[in-house]
């Protein structure tokens, strides 16, 4: 960015978007799988410095995972801030924008509360004034635009993530800021708080060299001995006042280090439930990626079936391509159907296995994860239900655009003929491995 401009104005920030257009338009969307835009996305699209234009370029991510390209269109089949969770909790692991922003600004919060000597601190220090040793006061001007104004608004977010180390004691709070173990000492003792005077005292205006100065306004009651004498007892394990200043202890890891990376996941996982979601079946299954994307899609129950491209405005024959007996959806096609039933029926059959049929897919991951502990062999096991619903989605697609039906036996062949090529990817030093898997079925 040049030096003296605006960073507030959106034309300066045109470079990175250009920057990421052009990085698109050099890829060839078309031949690329969502498995292809997935590691793309993760890998080159994320690692631009976006807070400026998160908007912007939230805009192109979404467009390029779902449409692949401009010239295309294409349903947006899972809500963006769903996609841009974490893989545990139901999404792709696409980084949220907003947030990763957020976690950048608060870098800044945490270089002003730790860095007091370098000269961009004193500057703003001397220009907002200081709340407390920490942080200045909320921005307030009533015209322009402040950049400090929208770092500082994310101070009340992000100062319960840090603790306070002690070094000379300065800066720390003794009642009010949390820099013991245990937590906010206001907050435990309430009680022995209230007796105290000198509230506002730092660490270093109530240690001695002999210990603790503390003054009250009255001798403790009967009651309020025992609170003291446990009050007393953890904070007499403090060590002493240190020859560097206090300092900002990063809660997201152990070294306290601010990491961005760890500020984004610390906002993550606190802005999203952990929904009971099958993650592991889905992407630590070894097949390949575009599947993966496809399962989590059938998890979601979004894929284009019948039902769900009604539900887009689009008028079409509602019942299933397979069985023509009912509404399409996620649930019939994949796990209902009579026509997909055979196909379960017969892997079954060969690992000689009994299996209820779940209602739902993710019922149905985490279902067969759990029959597998009795299957012949665990890693071809885990496949199998990929290797099914892949085959019969290729089926499906089949009768609805090329009007070509093909027999359950057909459709077994196309799951076997996976099943070994998959294997064979895993077990790569075994040139055997084919062979194998078809002797096993």
């Amino acid at each position: 960015m040049p030096l003296g401009a605006k960073s507030k104005s959106l034309e300066i920030w045109n470079g990175v978007i250009e920057k990421c257009e052009k990085k698109l338009a050099r890829w060839k969307t078309q031949y690329l799988s969502r498995g292809g835009r997935l590691t793309l996305i993760n890998s080159v699209l994320d690692a631009l410095p976006t807070y400026m234009i998160t908007k912007r370029l939230d805009s192109i991510r979404r467009k390029f995972w779902w449409q692949g390209n401009k010239e295309n269109r294409g349903f947006h089949l899972v809500k963006w801030n769903a996609v841009t969770t974490g893989k545990k909790n139901g999404g792709l692991g696409i980084k949220n924008m907003e947030l990763h922003g957020k976690a950048l600004l608060m870098k800044w919060l945490c270089k002003y509360s730790n860095e007091n000597q370098t000269l961009w601190r004193r500057v703003i220090s001397a220009k907002y004034e200081n709340e407390d040793s920490w942080m200045t006061k909320i921005v307030t001007t009533p015209y322009g635009i402040s950049l400090w104004r929208s770092i500082r608004a994310l101070w009340e977010e992000v100062k319960p993530k840090f603790k306070m180390k002690v070094g000379n004691g300065n800066k720390i709070k003794f009642w009010k800021e949390e820099w013991h173990e245990k937590g906010n000492l206001e907050t435990l003792f309430p009680d022995i708080y209230n007796l105290a005077m000198f509230q506002q005292r730092t660490i270093a205006e109530l240690w001695t060299p002999q210990g603790w100065n503390f003054i009250f306004r009255r001798e403790p009651n009967d009651w309020e001995v025992m609170r003291l004498a446990e009050f007393l007892n953890l904070v007499g394990n403090f060590t002493g006042l240190q020859a560097y200043e206090d300092m900002l202890w990063w809660k997201g890891n152990n070294k306290g280090e601010f990491k961005v990376h760890s500020a984004y996941r610390l906002m993550d996982q606190s802005s999203q439930q952990s929904p009971i979601w099958p993650w592991k079946q889905i992407w630590k299954c070894r097949i390949p990626h575009k599947v993966s994307c496809f399962i989590w899609l059938l998890a979601k129950e979004a894929a284009l079936t019948q039902d769900n491209v009604m539900k887009r405005g689009i008028t079409l024959c509602s019942r299933c391509f397979l069985c023509g007996e009912t509404l399409e959806t996620v649930n019939h096609l994949f796990l209902h159907c009579k026509y997909t039933r055979q196909l379960w029926r017969i892997f079954l059959s060969l690992e000689g296995i009994s299996w209820t049929m779940p209602r739902r897919v993710t019922e149905a991951l985490y279902s067969w994860e759990e029959a597998g502990a009795i299957a012949k062999d665990r890693t071809r096991w885990r496949i199998i239900p990929a290797s099914i619903w892949w085959a019969i989605w290729k089926e499906r697609n089949s009768r609805c655009f090329e009007g070509i039906e093909n027999s359950v036996q057909d459709v077994k062949l196309n799951c076997i003929l996976l099943l070994c090529f998959w294997c064979n990817q895993l077990y790569s030093n075994d040139t055997a491995s084919i062979v194998d898997v078809l002797d096993s079925l």
